[in-house]
């Protein structure tokens, strides 16, 4: 005898509307997760260099250099950022190495750090320092130490004092690092000694661009005009630019001062490989 079975058919178990419902939301989710960071990083890579123009030479404004330095930058692909009169403080030069500027231009006053001794005589440091455009006060900034501020004075205006930084203020109270930045002082005595430039150095940046001595607005203006086209436009080392500044623009005519660079080794260094 044969016994009959009967076959169990076994249902598929049914899916839930719900779950098709959330399992596709879920990958819509991960969908555009993963476009927005796509663009995100796309933005960012795309993001244009950044420079800026720091105006504090109190006394000798010149528009018509500020107007061509930013056109010269902006023309080559560089945001350019302004920052001038009483906005150059002792807050911008401790924040200055983190905002990430990778062409820097320094038009403030720079002079030698001297020492007044209590009978009134001058003794002549080896440092320079570069000046803001705060008004001093033996009041304000007690957070730094003794020694990391000095107090300036233009020439011929001896009842004007103003906040100035010496060298190692960078090393001891600024925050962040220069992004292998290149920094143009367009002043006088940046290379006073050299302790300014291996300030700048240390801090990471590439190359520090300056002057040897005095050097009249007009003239030091001029040069670094001519110096951003020949590293933008030109695309010269900077070892080259420098060079023909001085051959085209020459040593200043009345101080007879002359642009130099540090470190030697950056000369053959160009401003191209920035823009990243």
């Amino acid at each position: 005898m044969f016994a009959l079975h009967k076959r169990r058919i076994k249902r598929k178990p049914r899916t839930s509307k719900e779950f098709i419902i959330a399992l596709t939301l879920i990958v819509l989710a991960i969908c555009i997760a993963l476009t927005a960071s796509l663009m995100s990083n796309r933005g960012a890579s795309q993001a244009k260099p950044k420079a800026v123009i720091i105006d504090g030479l109190l006394h000798y404004p010149n528009e018509t250099f500020v107007k061509e330095a930013t056109s010269l930058l902006n023309s080559t692909g560089f945001e350019v950022d302004y920052i001038g009169g009483e906005k150059v403080t002792v807050d911008l030069y401790r924040r200055l190495p983190s905002l990430g500027y990778r062409i820097i231009i320094l038009r403030v006053h720079c002079g030698p750090l001297v020492e007044t001794l209590p009978n009134g005589t001058i003794v002549p440091g080896e440092d320079a320092i570069l000046f803001t455009a705060e008004a001093y006060s033996p009041n304000k900034y007690r957070i730094y130490q003794r020694g990391q501020l000095a107090r300036a004075v233009i020439t011929g205006r001896p009842n004007e004092l103003y906040f100035a930084v010496p060298p190692w203020f960078f090393d001891e109270c600024a925050e962040g690092r220069f992004d292998d930045s290149i920094v143009i002082l367009d002043s006088c005595y940046g290379f006073y000694s050299t302790s300014m430039a291996e300030a700048f150095i240390r801090r990471g940046a590439k190359v520090f661009i300056g002057w040897d001595g005095e050097v009249q607005a007009k003239h030091t203006d001029y040069a670094v005009l001519v110096l951003l086209k020949y590293l933008l436009i030109d695309r010269l080392t900077v070892d080259q630019a420098v060079k023909k500044v001085m051959d085209e623009v020459g040593p200043d005519p009345y101080h007879h001062s002359v642009m130099l660079f540090y470190p030697s080794s950056a000369g053959d260094y160009r401003l191209e490989r920035l823009k990243r």
